[in-house]
């Protein structure tokens, strides 16, 4: 028996399917139905049924009145908050977000990379910035998003060519992928080089946002920090002018608190 027959063997494929469920909902789909699931996961109806039924009687599914849709449940952040409390990183860089928040006066984010997304494990919110709901544990793509780009600038050659071939399956992120991923590669090479990124009302109109990386003892990218503001308040060359340098001492400072020489 070879090392793979036996992981293989180990696999419970029935979980897999079922934590594929909870993974289906995200931000642009926080409620869905049967049909919707299925669609998502790959999955038939019928299998999707039964797993959303046994969620939901575990209370990590809730059904929603409207068109029998479901929605993740409160249980599920249980899981997540506690997962979110156990991360050094979290935990070391409150205090430099929030002087940092404190300083600009606006919206401070921490995240980290979760496969081909982020996820947000600190948010410093000051106001509401536009119409879009983000919080500790929403998760987003990574080539729409400052924090994103950061978090995969800093991955390996094997890894982007392996992302590209995940964007293939965005429509809305075509531009991005095509012509073997220049868009994407070229924005990525002016991160690495400028050693901080820009999104310009790319996820969102109205919002523009600056991120810069947080490094490990290591000098590894472990997580990644980024001011949020109103495209109505900072023009881009405000947003360089103003942010980019708090924004860097804050990260450089969060750091060198993990162990980086500076």
């Amino acid at each position: 028996m070879n090392k793979h027959e036996k992981k293989d063997r180990n696999f419970i494929s029935s979980l897999a399917r079922g934590l594929s469920i909870l993974e289906a909902f995200d931000l642009d789909q926080p409620r869905m139905g049967i049909t919707d699931l299925a669609k998502k996961t790959g999955l038939s109806k019928s299998t999707v049924y039964r797993f959303v039924q046994t969620l939901s009687s575990l209370g990590y599914i809730i059904p929603i009145a409207e068109g029998n849709r479901y929605a993740l449940g409160p249980k599920v952040l249980g899981l997540g908050f506690s997962v979110l409390s156990s991360l050094e990183l979290r935990e070391i860089a409150q205090p430099y977000l929030m002087e940092l928040s404190k300083q600009v006066n606006e919206t401070v984010n921490l995240a980290v990379l979760d496969g081909w997304k982020l996820i947000y494990i600190e948010r410093i919110k000051t106001q509401q910035i536009v119409n879009i709901n983000l919080h500790v544990g929403t998760r987003l793509e990574l080539y729409n998003t400052a924090m994103g780009r950061i978090l995969a600038a800093s991955q390996s050659k094997d890894w982007v060519s392996q992302y590209l071939k995940y964007l293939r399956q965005l429509p809305q992120a075509k531009s991005y992928w095509t012509n073997k991923g220049k868009k994407l590669l070229s924005i990525l090479e002016l991160v690495r080089k400028q050693d901080y990124a820009i999104n310009n009302e790319e996820l969102v109109l109205g919002l523009r946002s600056v991120a810069s990386p947080v490094r490990n003892r290591e000098s590894q990218v472990v997580g990644a920090v980024n001011i949020a503001v109103s495209s109505s308040l900072y023009s881009l060359q405000k947003l360089k002018q103003e942010l980019i340098h708090p924004l860097k001492k804050t990260t450089q400072s969060i750091s060198a608190a993990l162990g980086l020489e500076i």
